[in-house]
């Protein structure tokens, strides 16, 4: 009976010990910045899968990322106040050096990156046909040019590699960097577009490189009346 009476107190004292309240501090400092190109312009790509911003805390080794915004922002909330270093990574752009700094109440840290290319884009309305006119930039050392894609979608202005109703790819393959570059581009999206909808539309251009990331044009709002 005794004993019984023993290993019934001992595994209330367990649970009790289980039952411990946490008194470690909830990550309260916050990370913001913004990634430009050297003309001060946000890096446009897509949101998720434009780029992360990795972070190593002093005398850590195991790296967190987060997810930065299609507009070229970042910001994490939750972030323990300590030395860290601080890199965008993933994205379709050049690696740049790593900043050390300190995130203690809102730090903010901007990058300048260099895009492996640059496109810019008119995507209109003609008729029931969307109709993009663009021409492509690439940054020296990028890869070759492999293919542009049309992307649109149908009320959301969220448009990317995973979020689009309909697209219409161009082969660059066979076409040689310096010609693409020369070159002003036509694609359409033939009867697809509804009186009365909006659309939202922006051109996605693919360079090789390791990670298979696109670069962007702007996203453009397409009112059909």
């Amino acid at each position: 009976m005794k004993t019984t009476i023993y290993f019934i107190g001992l595994i209330f004292l367990l649970i009790l010990a289980s039952c411990k309240v946490d008194n470690y501090a909830t990550p309260q400092e916050t990370l913001r910045g913004t990634l430009t190109d050297s003309s001060g312009n946000p890096f446009v790509t897509e949101e998720p899968n434009g780029f992360q911003i990795r972070i190593i805390e002093h005398g850590s080794p195991t790296p967190r990322d987060f997810w930065g915004m299609a507009d070229g922002k970042f910001n994490n909330t939750k972030i323990f106040r300590a030395t860290y270093k601080i890199i965008p990574t993933n994205g379709a752009f050049f690696k740049v050096d790593t900043v050390e700094t300190e995130i203690s109440g809102i730090t903010t840290v901007d990058f300048k990156i260099t895009p492996f290319l640059t496109i810019n884009a008119s995507i209109v309305a003609s008729g029931q046909n969307l109709k993009a006119t663009y021409t492509i930039k690439q940054a020296t050392g990028a890869g070759k040019i492999r293919n542009a894609r049309l992307l649109v979608n149908k009320w959301n202005p969220i448009v990317g590699m995973n979020y689009s109703d309909k697209s219409n790819l161009r082969d660059l393959s066979g076409v040689s960097d310096a010609t693409i570059q020369q070159t002003e581009y036509t694609d359409q999206i033939a009867g697809y577009l509804e009186s009365g909808v909006t659309y939202y539309a922006r051109m996605a251009v693919l360079s090789d490189n390791s990670l298979g990331r696109y670069n962007f044009s702007e996203v453009q709002t397409i009112v059909v009346p």
